[in-house]
């Protein structure tokens, strides 16, 4: 269900961003180029207060690197492009930790292009070379596996994805402190591939760890809070344990209704998944009540002059 294009993109730019932080590091360029788009993303919406972090971060990545030659995103993935034809020169010579990286970040291009079974055999080429030369707990390793992990995801092999999620958290787990980036993004793709599988005790440890990763981050008011507040209380509900879910989303609805406006699409969604389980409870009425208010934000939404703009700015990209 689309709630408005400018959402849309946040989730599009959100996940490209969490993309290029694992398969390339948190200070790779195309990282920044990434955190410029979401922040100009808030800055269209009026969300002055998120853009600030973004633009120092990003600010602090471009001053670690000599400026591009070229600042084109085609002329950069024509870069990696041109490694592949050099690929089979270099691997005539010793394998080495500077081909373990040409290999993942051609991985990531080909992952990129939905050509899974290239990507596939770079990235278990990378991770050969890194585990051989860097050892297997090293934080090389989880990358690759990370990146491995992610193409079994999408081709829906949810079992291999689970052993290279599990094995990747686990390397992170010791080497970087419990609230870090990179162990956030692997906890949390290790919980959807649990809950995939029906695994949900699996998933609620997960899914509350990444809660209280998100509040030791950003406090206990702000809508990535919200967020995992949800995503913990569909896992309770499919487990129908609904009595634990309906203060998760009442906390989360509260949540993003202080932080984003009473009439933001994220407020529909969580009252439409409340209404969801007043139905599975039987509380009809009330479940009435709760999507004939989340359909009357979607409406009003819609109709929106500023949100009509908004879908004929982003047209062509999204």
């Amino acid at each position: 269900m689309q709630w408005g294009k400018y959402s849309t993109a946040e989730a599009f730019c959100k996940l490209a961003l969490d993309g290029y932080e694992n398969a390339l590091g948190a200070e790779h360029l195309l990282v920044a180029r990434e955190l410029e788009t979401l922040a100009l993303l808030y800055q269209k919406q009026d969300k002055i207060e998120l853009t600030e972090p973004l633009h120092k971060r990003a600010i602090a990545i471009h001053q670690e690197h000599k400026p591009p030659r070229h600042d084109s995103v085609t002329q950069k993935v024509d870069v990696l492009k041109r490694r592949l034809l050099t690929l089979e020169e270099i691997a005539i010579d010793r394998a080495s930790p500077e081909l373990a990286k040409s290999l993942n970040e051609l991985g990531v291009l080909f992952h990129l292009q939905n050509n899974h079974q290239m990507a596939e055999k770079l990235f278990e080429h990378s991770l050969e070379i890194r585990e051989s030369l860097l050892g297997r707990e090293h934080p090389d390793c989880a990358q690759s596996l990370y990146n491995l992990a992610a193409i079994y995801n999408d081709t829906r092999q949810y079992e291999r994805a689970e052993a290279l999620y599990e094995r990747a958290l686990d390397i992170r787990t010791k080497v970087f402190p419990p609230g870090h980036q990179a162990v956030f993004s692997v906890l949390k793709h290790l919980a959807v591939i649990y809950k995939k599988q029906e695994k949900l005790d699996k998933a609620v440890p997960l899914y509350r760890q990444a809660l209280q990763i998100r509040e030791e981050s950003f406090g206990d008011s702000h809508p990535s809070v919200a967020t995992a507040l949800v995503n913990l209380a569909v896992v309770y509900c499919e487990m129908k344990n609904h009595s634990v879910a309906l203060p998760l989303y009442t906390r989360a609805l509260r949540i993003f209704e202080e932080s984003l406006g009473c009439g933001h699409p994220r407020v529909a969604e969580t009252l439409r998944n409340m209404a969801l389980l007043q139905y599975d409870q039987g509380d009809f009425e009330k479940a009435a009540r709760l999507y004939q208010k989340a359909t009357e934000i979607k409406e009003n939404n819609e109709l929106s002059p500023s949100r009509r703009s908004l879908s004929l700015d982003n047209g062509n990209r999204y």
